[in-house]
């Protein structure tokens, strides 16, 4: 008779592989996270890891692929840049001569919004996941950078494609999430499937429903009503809010403190461009390759820090209508041009501060 029980490991592990089926999962064995059967096929084309086998108690040997611990950000860092999403999966004990089978569960899921390492992200970009939510014929969408705390949300006046996509262009976000209705709609369009946006991710269509999500909002913020984020009237921009935080607390299972606050986006705070007039006019990033060398940003940013840097990409892609603030702006770039000896000292004191937004 062949074996046809399963070892204890590859039950945990299985187990552990239901509970996220749609990420790689990283399964932390000693020194390395280890990943079996159709992560590991999948993994070792990705990456370029030689596909080998474990005996995991049945004839048949599980197909297996590995990679260190200590280098484990490259290679999740590359699984997410490929679209993928990677669930971590650690050892919660000691290994002991008393412990046949170590406790391990997930402990974060890594995404394209979601990476937090400092080494994975662009310091001077914003890494912005968004949650979009259509009830009716009302849009709203949200946004956030973990890494910094800035969230914010926008209901749109015009719920059409063309009003989301200058949206997302002026946003960039690097992963969305999304109810059932704006997935039906939106997530096989040409523009999602030539990649000018990311794939549009079905969330779980409660998190959505405007009880749930205000609930989830009032226990984050540790408040008893949405009065002082202005959204205490708005049922679908605190549904996208609400199911955003609700992603985050599934994906991220730690505080996220940074987020304390809510900051309401009107359309008519910023100069209207469209998708069309951002990518013509290469204001953050160039038309031939997408890369920041080449565009107006590039040519403007000598920030010295990385926070005035993503400060000066969202001034560039969301240009102020009030003359009120741009004579304010003007004016505070006129005071440091006309005092070099000022100018260079706020510079001195700036080149000394760290990144103390994602810190």
């Amino acid at each position: 008779m062949g074996k046809d029980k399963k070892s204890p490991m590859m039950e945990q592990y299985e187990n552990t592989k239901k509970k996220y089926p749609d990420c790689i999962l990283f399964f932390r064995l000693g020194d390395f996270y280890e990943m079996f059967n159709e992560d590991a096929i999948k993994a070792s084309k990705l990456l370029d890891l030689t596909l080998t086998g474990k005996d995991c108690g049945k004839d048949e040997r599980a197909p297996m692929c590995g990679v260190p611990y200590h280098s484990a950000d490259n290679y999740i860092a590359k699984l997410v840049s490929l679209g993928e999403k990677v669930a971590v999966c650690e050892q919660l004990q000691n290994a002991g001569k008393d412990i046949k089978l170590v406790q391990r569960d997930v402990v974060r899921i890594v995404s394209a919004g979601t990476i937090t390492e400092n080494s994975l992200l662009d310091e001077k970009r914003n890494n912005f996941i968004a949650s979009i939510s259509q009830h009716g014929e009302t849009t709203s969408v949200s946004w956030t950078d973990i890494t910094t705390g800035d969230f914010f949300v926008n209901k749109l006046k015009n719920s059409d494609k063309t009003s989301l996509f200058n949206l997302l262009t002026r946003i960039s976000p690097s992963e969305i999430i999304c109810n059932e209705k704006i997935y039906t709609t939106f997530s096989k369009l040409n523009e999602v499937n030539r990649g000018e946006y990311p794939k549009f991710n079905l969330y779980k269509d409660w998190a959505f429903n405007s009880t749930h999500a205000e609930r989830v909002l009032k226990e984050h913020f540790e408040i008893i009503n949405l009065n002082s984020f202005g959204i205490e009237n708005e049922p679908e921009m605190i549904a996208s809010s609400g199911a955003l935080i609700e992603y985050l607390n599934e994906t991220q299972k730690h505080s996220l403190q940074n987020i304390n606050k809510i900051i309401i986006e009107e359309d008519s705070d910023y100069m209207k461009l469209d998708s069309n007039a951002i990518r013509n006019l290469e204001l953050t990033k160039t038309m031939r390759d997408g890369k920041r060398y080449g565009s107006l940003l590039w040519l403007l940013d000598n920030c010295e820090t990385a926070m005035g840097s993503r400060n000066l990409t969202n001034w560039i892609s969301s240009p102020l209508q009030s003359i009120e603030k741009i004579n304010y702006r003007l004016d505070g770039v006129e005071e440091l041009y006309k005092n070099q000896l000022l100018k260079n000292a706020v510079k001195d004191l700036l080149s000394e501060i760290r990144d103390t937004e994602r810190l």
